[in-house]
Formats: C-alpha cells, structure tokens, sequence
C-alpha cells in the first residue's frame, strides 16, 4: 500500500500581547468638576499600533508603593484621531485622581495599545442608538463621531443620563456634534436631581424612566444596532427594557 501524504496541520496563529509604551501626554481637557479627557501623543513609529476602533480602550500601567497597578479606559476620540481617554475621579481611585487632578502635558504615561469588541461597523450605515448614564458615555462619544463621520445616512439617537447640568461629561463636545448633524444626531440628557422642562427627561434613567424614552422619542423599529454603557443597574434596565 502507497505510503498516504502526510496533512498539513493547521497553522498555529498567535496574537502578541498588545505591549505597553512610554507615551508624552499631549493635553488635559477639564470637563467638570471631577472629571477630565487626557490625549495622548504618538510617535511616527507607533501610529499603527495606536490606531483605534471607535469603542475600544487604553490600560494604563504606573508603580504605586511598589505595586504595579494597572487600569482600563476608554476612549472619547474618533476613529482616525489621536487616542484620547476620559476619566472622572473615583474615592480613593489610584489612577483616576491622578490623571484628574497631577498629569499636565509633556508628562509620560505607561500604555498598552487599544484593545476591545465593542465596536460599530463603519462599513454599513445604520440609526445606533446609545444609551449611557455618567462616564459611561466614554465609548460612545467615540462612537456617535465616528458613525456620523463615516456615512451620512447613518443616524444616531444619545440617551445620557446624569445628576445634574454640572456632572455632565462631554457637554460641549455632544452640543456641537448636535449642532453638525442636527437631522441625524438626537440626544436626551436625563438628569436625576434638577428638573427638566419635559417629565420624561427627569429623574434616574431606570426601567420605567427607559421605557418612556423609548416609546416617546424613538422609533424601535429604525433602530439597527443598541448600545449600552454606565453603572450595572442601568444597563440591567435597558437589557429589561429591550428584552420587553
């Protein structure tokens, strides 16, 4: 019997671990009281390895008494742009008072390339409709410029729930983004503890609070694609609310 041909595995395909890089600090943008959007420079040499998907986000590394600490956050620039993250103080947070409150410009930071899935398809125009509560709106400032930037029939519909006026990141930023696209970018700031002239727009952005957005400022049916990011009981109440 003829000897049979050996087969061929599989390739082995391995993905190198994203490694970490001394990056310059290029600015430090205060966007309330507690909170601030940190850019970052980028060598010639690292631009590839710095580009970004709209969604994803940075680790940062620093030694603290010893101990190498690391945290994640994401990132606020479009695609295309050079990475930028936002950050609002946690008590007794060991990064986020410091990138806050002591990083200035020309300061150099630990960081691993971007990493992470929750990333729109820019290829396929689509209504994404996003719904965030506090620093959970992050990504999807990410996410809102680079979907309206990448196809004009694209839509997008911002729910954004805060406190109040002044806890409100990305104020400006979200305001002119209205201003650029007001037939495609609709937002509805929700603040729980001052009052807004329509009912619905006032109070914590629970199930209930959800619900009424929905059924009063969207249309289900346009929607394509559902985004959600803030604290563990808001998103569990959109997931009811869109399950329902």
């Amino acid at each position: 019997m003829a000897p049979t041909a050996p087969v061929p595995a599989a390739p082995v395909r391995t993905r190198r671990r994203p490694a970490f890089h001394t990056l310059r600090v290029a600015a430090v943008e205060r966007l309330c009281a507690d909170a601030a959007a940190v850019s970052f420079e980028i060598p010639d040499e690292l631009a590839g390895e710095f580009a970004f998907a709209p969604g994803q986000s940075l680790t940062l590394r620093r030694e603290v008494d010893g101990r190498d600490e690391r945290r994640s956050y994401s990132i606020c620039a479009p695609a295309g742009a050079a990475p930028r993250i936002g950050v609002r103080v946690v008590p007794g947070g060991l990064f986020s008072a410091w990138l806050v409150n002591d990083v200035r410009p020309g300061d150099s930071v630990e960081v691993m390339a971007p990493t992470g899935l929750f990333t729109p398809d820019l290829t396929t125009p689509g209504h994404h409709v996003l719904i965030a509560a506090g620093s959970g709106i992050t990504p999807m400032v990410s996410i809102a410029e680079s979907v309206l930037a990448a196809d004009d029939r694209s839509t997008v519909t911002l729910f954004y729930g805060n406190r109040r006026t002044d806890t409100v990141m990305f104020a400006d930023e979200l305001a002119d983004l209205k201003d650029l696209h007001p037939t495609r970018f609709h937002l509805a700031h929700v603040l729980s503890r001052e009052p807004r002239e329509a009912e619905v727009l006032s109070g914590r952005l629970d199930a209930g609070r959800l619900s009424a957005l929905v059924d009063s400022l969207l249309d289900v049916d346009s929607a394509d694609h559902w985004w959600l990011c803030g604290p563990q009981g808001m998103v569990a109440d959109a997931q009811q609310v869109l399950a329902g």
